[in-house]
């Protein structure tokens, strides 16, 4: 019953819209919609994309230039890597940025298995392990803090 009163609801939606457009095309010397050529039917479609509108900006923070979203690198001499049952974290020695020692991933993510294989290697060889994370905060995993953590996108020993 729902989704039939939905489509009466459709249809005289669509005949207001042809009515509309009639009148708007009507011949405005007689008034007469009939002498008017007959307008093509208006095609209304959900998730039609309209012309010319803007985008709706994403709730947070924007970016302030194209690079800040291109993903960064960092050379991490490993000091420990640890699995939690939401997150799997890298902590580095050295700081990337001056601030950032963290590097993590959802635990649930593929990778996350990879990186502790990678960054233990990297800890047992002394060798740098090398980052790939993504700067902007808001992308962080869950409990991965902006303040000294960021999204790891990859890592190569």
């Amino acid at each position: 019953m729902h989704s039939a009163s939905r489509r009466a609801g459709a249809a005289s939606l669509y005949a207001a819209a042809l009515l509309l457009v009639s009148v708007v095309h009507a011949n405005p010397s007689t008034g007469n919609a009939s002498d008017a050529q007959a307008p093509a039917p208006v095609v209304v479609r959900q998730g039609t994309p309209i012309a010319d509108d803007p985008r709706p900006t994403a709730p947070g923070r924007v970016p302030a230039s194209p690079t800040e979203m291109s993903p960064l690198t960092h050379r991490c001499f490993v000091r420990d890597v640890m699995a939690f049952y939401d997150r799997t974290h890298v902590r580095c020695h050295n700081a990337a940025g001056e601030r950032f020692i963290y590097f993590a991933v959802d635990t649930s993510q593929p990778v996350a298995e990879t990186l502790l294989v990678k960054a233990w290697r990297s800890m047992r060889s002394g060798k740098p392990l090398r980052l790939k994370y993504a700067p902007p905060p808001d992308l962080n995993p869950p409990n991965c803090k902006p303040a000294n953590c960021r999204r790891l996108l990859d890592a190569v020993n």
